[in-house]
């Protein structure tokens, strides 16, 4: 059986959650090269359709229970087999050239791929507002080159990189974990902008304002766990700072996306609100861990459709 190229991995409950996903695979130009690695928590619960690896290289199995996030998703790239992973989502949809891009791109030095990401639901503020934050910096229309740093979804690794971190795998794929910084060492990153990758983003308004809170509430246990206490109590005391940088950033991103895409009005004013809600909860999180906002964020994770 020939190696395939590229392994996807995603994290589901059913196979009908990630259906969207795989017909987004099905049709990439090099399908027969792509492997997709499912990681879920009880294998006959999945209900897998039996012709889902007509077009695909292979499909890989794991059983899994899906928190922690981190240890699920090292056990899944432990299973891949193709030389360049990419950690996907549920709700991440690549264009047909994305994946032949990707492999390409690795024929090079770059240690990891950022694709160009695309608003897949950009009619409303709040959805703009969470994709900004999140993907602002990879954006599809920012220029092609080597970058400071990937996102930590949706982009490609060399496997031999990710494998090299031994034991440090599950802590560096948590969520808001660090894989970038232990892995700079092994070659530099890249964005390739015409890797198309569109990300459906959550516009409820209670399921959007937790998402915010708790994706900073993840970031600061996170580093809590890495940080002395000493670092720990002046981050949180100055994370009234945070919405500063968080909106620098943004607006930059905006400002950027506003060229060639109509941008609801009063997105500024809910980016705002968006940078508070993070802000809380990653001073909380220096202060008091994560509590349950991993298993809030999990939901959002793998269900996403429901909320936007």
């Amino acid at each position: 059986m020939t190696t395939p190229k590229l392994s996807v991995i995603v994290l589901t409950d059913r196979f009908a959650t990630i259906q969207r996903v795989v017909d987004h695979l099905s049709a990439q130009t090099i399908a027969g090269d792509i492997e997709l690695v499912i990681g879920c928590p009880v294998r006959d619960e999945l209900q897998m359709p039996t012709d889902v690896t007509f077009s695909l290289a292979r499909v890989t199995v794991i059983e899994v229970p899906l928190l922690p996030a981190g240890t699920a998703r090292a056990t899944a790239v432990r299973a891949a087999s193709a030389p360049v992973v990419v950690i996907g989502e549920t709700h991440a949809f690549p264009a047909p050239e994305w994946a032949s891009l990707l492999v390409h791109a690795h024929l090079g030095s770059w240690g990891s791929v950022a694709p160009g990401m695309v608003n897949a639901n950009p009619e409303t503020a709040r959805s703009w507002a969470a994709f900004l934050m999140d993907y602002g910096r990879w954006l599809a229309v920012r220029p092609k080159g080597q970058i400071a740093e990937p996102p930590a979804y949706n982009a490609s690794w060399k496997l031999a990189a990710l494998l090299s971190v031994g034991e440090r795998l599950p802590a560096m794929l948590d969520p808001a974990g660090a894989l970038d910084s232990a892995l700079a060492k092994e070659g530099r990153f890249h964005h390739e902008p015409r890797a198309h990758v569109e990300h459906l983003n959550v516009v409820s308004p209670k399921a959007w304002m937790v998402e915010r809170y708790c994706g900073g509430r993840l970031l600061g246990a996170h580093r809590r766990r890495r940080w002395p206490l000493w670092r720990r109590v002046i981050y949180a005391g100055g994370s009234w700072l945070i919405p500063i940088v968080l909106l620098l950033r943004s607006r930059q991103a905006l400002t950027l996306a506003r060229r060639t895409t109509r941008i609801p009005r009063g997105t500024f004013p809910i980016l705002v609100a968006a940078s508070l809600l993070w802000a809380l909860g990653e001073g909380l999180g220096y202060l008091a861990g994560p509590g349950q906002a991993e298993a809030r964020m999990m939901e959002y994770e793998v269900n996403k459709e429901k909320y936007a």
